[in-house]
Order: structure tokens, then C-alpha cells, then sequence
């Protein structure tokens, strides 16, 4: 990605929000293959697989207030306007990236298929997308909250304990507080 098209960041929050998104798209993995059924699409989101014969991740798209969406992947997070672009969090890296317009009917399978778009000079859609990538942000702590009241924080332990190639260093009792946390400390940033 190009740095035109990111919103740089202190490299102590860079590398939290690195951890906790690693943590949180391991944590919407266990949600989708949960034997109870698919806790996104309880959530409301809709499901586009790759297409047939395509090797990629499966998109998960939830419509919000006025033509926002959010979509997930296994590598990462879109939050924004699919036919305007949006902010774009790719998984392990935890750098906001703004895209180029998708395509909500054929949304993307693989990372490299979601193009940036550099940042115009202008103020204001500096400001959109950084009140994008923090909204992103409090989403995340939202949707957690809901699995914490609805499902418990029993569920989410298994969930984090279920992996076998990395032990995670958030405790998940805090997990809704840290991605609260984090949404403030990049607010202050603009």
C-alpha cells in the first residue's frame, strides 16, 4: 500500500491495534465456523464466498446507516461507503488504508484485490477517514460487547484458547475496553 493512501500512526498504537486485529479476525473465524451456527450472519451480516474455483476468503458485508458498510475477512476490515471507498485495516499490519471504490456485489476474496486510493490534499476527506478508521474501531468494540452479553466470556475464551500457532497476549476479559481504548487514542489524533 502507498503511503498517499494511509493514515500514519504512533508505532506504540500500530502495534496494539496490529495484536488486536490479529486477536479479533482469529475471534470472527471462530464466530463463522461455531458448530451452533454462524454467529456474523446471527448478527446480520450477509456471506459472498470467492468465486467458484478462486482461492480467497469469504466476505461478510453488513449494511449500516446511510450506505455505510462493514465488511470482514479473514485478513481484515472495511468500514465506509463500498461505492465511495471507505478505510481499509488489513490483518497483522493495523495501518488504515483508504480504497478505491468495491464492489459490493463482487467484493473482494484476497487482500492484493482491494486497491488504495491516495488521500487528496483536501482537509475534509483527510478528516472523513479518520472518523472512518475510528469508527471502524468502536464497531468492533460494539459487535464484542454483544458476544460478551449474548454468548459470554466462557465463549470467548475457548475461542482465543482454540488456537493452536499463536498465543494471544489480550487478556479477553478486557477485549471490548481495549478496542474502546484504542478508538479513543485515535480520536485524539486528528
Amino acid at each position: 500500500m502507498t503511503a498517499d493512501a494511509c493514515i500514519v500512526l504512533p508505532e506504540p498504537i500500530r502495534q496494539r491495534g496490529a495484536e488486536l486485529l490479529h486477536l479479533q479476525c482469529w475471534l470472527w473465524g471462530c464466530d463463522i465456523r461455531r458448530a451452533e451456527g454462524n454467529l456474523l450472519l446471527a448478527y446480520g451480516f450477509s456471506r459472498q464466498r470467492p468465486p467458484s474455483g478462486a482461492v480467497g476468503s469469504s466476505a461478510y458485508l453488513m449494511a449500516l446507516e446511510s450506505g455505510v458498510c462493514v465488511v470482514l475477512w479473514g485478513f481484515g476490515a472495511f468500514y465506509g461507503n463500498p461505492a465511495e471507498g471507505g478505510v481499509y485495516l488489513r490483518r497483522y499490519e493495523f495501518t488504515p488504508v483508504r480504497t478505491a471504490p468495491l464492489n459490493a456485489q463482487r467484493l473482494p476474496w484476497l487482500p492484493d484485490r482491494i486497491r488504495p486510493a491516495d488521500i487528496p490534499p483536501e482537509p475534509d476527506v483527510r478528516q472523513r477517514m479518520h472518523r472512518q478508521f475510528v469508527a471502524l474501531l468502536e464497531w468492533i468494540a460494539q459487535y464484542e460487547m454483544w458476544v460478551r452479553n449474548t454468548y459470554g466470556l466462557a465463549y470467548r475464551r475457548r475461542c482465543a484458547e482454540e488456537s493452536t500457532k499463536h498465543t494471544f497476549r489480550i487478556a479477553i476479559e478486557q477485549l471490548v475496553e481495549e478496542w474502546q481504548h484504542l478508538a479513543h487514542q485515535c480520536a485524539d489524533l486528528s
